[in-house]
């Protein structure tokens, strides 16, 4: 059975990932950093919790929505694994959207 997407859909889960891949790789080194804070001050216990609750929510978002992504652009299974692997390294997403940004354009400007 053959998924059909509406383009206001597409646009949205392209977006979507956009924002995810910028949030993630801003919050994996923001809580390394706030938990090495921690560990070394024994402070920011409040801190902690609030940028590890909040990465925690995005990486999984991001993780979540990498399917979505590589089905509507058509990724070949390398481009996949690369996109789920970047979510581990602090602002490799980033890049990872910059080396794909004009594919995402494309889908998104592309006519209904």
């Amino acid at each position: 059975m053959a998924q059909r997407f509406t383009q206001k859909f597409v646009v949205l889960a392209l977006r979507a990932f956009q924002v995810l891949a910028y949030a993630e790789g801003a919050l994996l080194p923001s809580i390394l950093i706030v938990a090495i804070y921690h560990w070394v001050t024994g402070k920011a216990d409040v801190l902690v919790a609030i940028v590890g609750a909040t990465h925690g929510s995005v990486f999984t978002a991001y993780i979540l929505i990498v399917p979505l992504i590589a089905r509507l652009l058509r990724w070949p299974w390398r481009t996949t694994s690369v996109a789920f692997s970047v979510a581990f390294i602090p602002f490799a997403t980033w890049n990872f959207e910059r080396r794909i940004h004009q594919e995402i354009m494309n889908r998104i400007n592309q006519p209904s």
